[in-house]
């Protein structure tokens, strides 16, 4: 319901959604579903997803862009704003992220080079001030406001951090349905069904507090295991809260 709920405000039709559907399923099925001994065929990826062997072929051969440029985009962020916060070379001696130079050494030129890749730093720039992460400051420095990065209102990249973030809960989940419990991920929740409306501000404000320390924490142990080699993988930590729709509604109409 959810996640219908967000693609019918975001414009997107069932005929659309469909379409996307089937060629998923079709381009799973070749590539997580294909014997070690034999090439995956037409006819078997028929059967395995129900649809007819003339639309698996023409969604096989359909060239789809998967361009990840949104959420490269939100991952570079966030290594950039974890660089400021960990790095001791854009620190202050009490450990605060320091007021940058846009250029120069301990600059926030040489922040971005060093934790972005190769996204340009007037590019990265704009993308930490349009989320309300920096702003200018006199002596044009640049400052730290926000330590989360939360995009901005562009809807395109909300959808993809949603693709992002959502898939990698569900491969968590598939993978502990299906792997042994010696390599099962860490996958935990709490929840009370009886925390009364009245507390509900404050447990947000407490899990905001203490989820970015525990995440900026994570950030840091993670980049003190950082290397070079092409063996290295893509780790990811999440931290989410939910509240029912009608939660939400109701706060809004007492506020009303």
């Amino acid at each position: 319901m959810a996640l219908i709920r967000t693609l019918l405000r975001n414009g997107m039709s069932h005929g659309e959604f469909d379409q996307i559907a089937r060629k998923c399923f079709v381009d799973v099925a070749y590539r997580d579903f294909t014997s070690p001994r034999k090439k995956q065929t037409v006819s078997n990826v028929a059967i395995l997803t129900g649809l007819n062997r003339k639309e698996v072929k023409k969604l096989h051969e359909l060239d789809v862009d998967h361009s990840q440029d949104n959420s490269k985009h939100y991952n570079r962020a966030i290594r950039v704003i974890g660089g400021w916060l960990n790095d001791p070379k854009f620190l202050r001696k009490d450990g605060v992220p320091r007021d940058l130079e846009y250029e120069g050494p301990g600059s926030f030129g040489e922040l971005v080079r060093n934790y972005s890749g190769d996204m340009p730093v007037a590019a990265m720039q704009k993308v930490l001030t349009s989320s309300a992460n920096i702003r200018f400051i006199d002596d044009n420095k640049v400052r730290l406001l926000s330590h989360a990065y939360l995009p901005s209102d562009d809807p395109v990249e909300k959808l993809a951090i949603l693709g992002a973030d959502a898939g990698q809960l569900i491969e968590t989940i598939d993978h502990n349905l299906t792997s042994a419990e010696e390599s099962l991920r860490f996958q935990r929740k709490a929840s009370n069904s009886r925390v009364s409306n009245a507390s509900i501000p404050k447990v947000k404000r407490l899990l905001q507090r203490k989820a970015q320390a525990f995440l900026e924490e994570i950030d840091l142990y993670l980049s003190q295991h950082e290397t070079e080699d092409e063996s290295a993988s893509e780790i990811s930590v999440g931290v989410f809260y939910h509240e029912p729709a009608e939660v939400g509604q109701k706060a809004t109409n007492e506020k009303d």
